[in-house]
Parts: structure tokens; C-alpha cells; sequence
């Protein structure tokens, strides 16, 4: 049994809409994860200054505590711009931004993880180094 044009057309809407709320729902997923983190950055760099004492924090470190303020920004503009998806009219146009959300938070949770962790490669690297021979 075919469908008809009217009813193909409105299966394509709907497997759209299905598609730009998954785009919604896995920013907001990792939003969830990305705001957590830019909240507890600072955190994360008192410590590191305990632990390394007066050695300098790894570059990347520096940046990502130095613009903490900007990261929390943008992690928190990325899930309200993902919502607001909801109410664009055009279904394509939005889930190609909701793919740009995707690889936005994605990048900025690697990003930070990698400058929260950084510090932590330099002091095992240390104490691996001193104790070999």
C-alpha cells in the first residue's frame, strides 16, 4: 500500500522533528556535565596550586582559569540556545545548529576536562621521573 504525497511529506516532518529533539536532548545531556564542570573550575585550580606547590600551572590550566567566567557563560548560553530550537520554524535549519551545538559542547567539555587534567599528567610525569634510576 503506497502512501500519498501529503502523507509522505508529513512522515518526513515528523522523522524531523524526532531529529532535532534527539540534537536537543544530547546538548542538554552534556550541558548537564559542561556546566557542572565550568562551575567547579576554580576549585580545581586551588588544588593544583596545593599540589604543585611553586611550579607554574601547565599553560592551558592558566587559560581555562583566567576565562572561567566566560567558559561558565557559554556553557550556560549552549543549552538555552538548544532550547529555543524547539520554536524554530524551520526543521532543517535547526537541526544543523543543533549538530553545531553538539560539536560546541563536545569540544568545550574535552577542552576543559583537558585543562582540569593537565596538571594532574604533570604530577604523575614528576613522579614517575624521580623515581628512575
Amino acid at each position: 500500500m503506497s502512501n500519498t504525497p501529503d502523507e509522505d511529506a508529513a512522515e518526513v516532518r515528523s522523522v524531523a522533528r524526532a531529529v532535532r529533539f534527539a540534537c536537543i536532548a544530547v546538548v542538554l545531556g552534556i550541558s548537564y556535565a559542561n556546566v557542572n564542570f565550568a562551575l567547579r573550575i576554580h576549585a580545581f585550580g586551588q588544588v593544583f596550586r596545593d599540589m604543585l606547590g611553586n611550579k607554574p600551572l601547565p599553560t592551558i590550566t592558566t587559560f581555562v582559569l583566567h576565562y572561567q567566567p566566560f567558559l561558565l557563560g557559554l556553557s550556560l548560553l549552549i543549552p538555552v540556545a538548544a532550547v529555543t530550537l524547539i520554536f524554530m520554524a524551520r526543521i532543517a535549519q535547526s537541526i544543523y545548529i543543533g549538530g553545531t551545538l553538539i560539536l560546541l559542547v563536545f569540544f568545550q567539555l574535552f577542552f576543559t576536562w583537558r585543562a582540569v587534567s593537565a596538571p594532574l599528567f604533570a604530577i604523575i610525569e614528576n613522579m614517575s621521573a624521580v623515581g628512575q634510576p
